[in-house]
């Protein structure tokens, strides 16, 4: 056995060379990080240029220029800047196709660990493995605050988080108590008395990009609500936005809008995330981490994208403007599954997740990611 942990960014470079340290004590025969600035260094990829791989580069070359569309100066310009990228991005995922696959299987890499793996690098490397069928398995921040996500399928809508909800019905309740969050500040002034916190998301995250099949940014998230209200008029709920503080989109004139008239939605930018959660009614989002924390906190939820938590009975789920409607009438007289919801978060706590950041790791981190990561290889052979 040998595993590869492949890293994109420096700090993944870091966690990398302490978890190839603890798999080592734990028993793995051997490992080797994979940095991607040093893999050109040998020459014998270029001959492998040749070699078509299972999949499709246009996809991933696709999702990128989704990625640049959706910059601050992709949206003002259309996108339409980034389509002469086309050609150079494919030629670059033709070449690291051929730089991934010749060190994998020069190196003999039986496994490979890696971040993400949605990113362009990322999914050329997956790509590469697997049609070396190698097995991947993929590092993410977890479903849960403070955690880390391992799985051997995928991150977010791509992992291995049972969606039927018969599954989680089926089981055992466990003993160990259900996550909770806890947000317990008084209702800010220039909150509604009742309404739905739509939290924005980072509009180049995959998330965006790859699971919102029918909003594209968030722009586009508010142009649905609006046409929401048209079609709603008086019955239409009070609508809270919160602009993610990761986005490098400027929202002051849409929030100067919205905020200027007596409008059901309005943009707020100076309350806690938790605090916005704590005193809505219902929490709406494509796929945000926020869903996850609005379960945690046990409030109602509406899914407008691909999520791994939109599951009949936790969830409420929209997937195109009709429904969308629907369910802002039908949300204040649904009552989620508590008990479904329970064991969801059971499940999630007891299989998915491991504790501590991989942002800063200590021991007890570092020993649980180890032995996830070895019983996943274990369960596979």
């Amino acid at each position: 056995m040998k595993i590869a942990i492949f890293a994109a960014r420096s700090t993944q470079r870091h966690y990398a060379n302490k978890l190839s340290e603890y798999l080592r004590h734990m028993g793995a025969t051997e490992t080797q990080v994979f940095w991607y600035k040093l893999l050109w260094r040998t020459p014998y990829w270029i001959p492998t240029l040749l070699t078509k791989p299972k999949g499709s580069f246009l996809e991933v070359v696709k999702d990128f220029l989704k990625v640049k569309r959706n910059t601050p100066a992709g949206l003002i310009a259309g996108g339409k800047r980034f389509y002469a990228l086309f050609p150079l991005k494919l030629l670059e995922a033709k070449i690291l196709y051929s730089v991934y696959r010749n060190a994998l299987h020069k190196q003999s890499i039986t496994h490979m660990v890696i971040w993400n793996g949605l990113k362009f690098r990322q999914r050329i490397a997956v790509m590469a493995a697997r049609d070396l069928g190698i097995p991947c398995y993929f590092i993410e921040r977890g479903v849960f605050p403070g955690t880390t996500t391992m799985d051997p399928q995928g991150i977010n809508f791509l992992n291995t988080i049972p969606r039927d909800p018969l599954f989680y019905m089926q089981q055992t309740s466990d003993t160990d108590p259900c996550p909770k969050l806890k947000c317990q500040e008084l209702r800010p002034s220039q909150l509604p008395e009742h309404y739905i916190f739509v939290p924005f998301q980072v509009n180049t995250d995959s998330q965006v990009v790859m699971f919102s099949p029918w909003i594209s940014d968030m722009f586009d998230l508010v142009k649905k609500f609006q046409q929401a209200h048209q079609t709603l008029g008086l019955q239409m709920p009070s609508i809270v936005f919160k602009p993610h503080p990761a986005c490098e989109q400027d929202y002051s004139e849409l929030a100067q809008s919205l905020n200027k008239d007596d409008s059901p939605l309005k943009i707020i930018s100076d309350i806690p995330t938790p605090v916005l959660i704590q005193h809505a009614e219902a929490v709406c989002t494509i796929n945000s981490s926020v869903g996850m924390e609005s379960l945690l906190m046990g409030k109602k939820l509406i899914v407008l994208g691909n999520a791994f938590y939109d599951i009949q009975g936790i969830a409420l789920s929209a997937a195109n403007q009709e429904t969308l409607c629907q369910k802002l009438l039908e949300f204040s007289n649904w009552t989620p599954n508590n008990i479904l919801r329970h064991r969801f978060l059971q499940h999630l706590k007891a299989h998915h997740i491991v504790p501590g950041s991989w942002h800063d790791p200590d021991g007890q981190h570092m020993d649980s990611m180890s032995n996830r990561i070895l019983h996943y290889i274990g369960a596979a052979n």
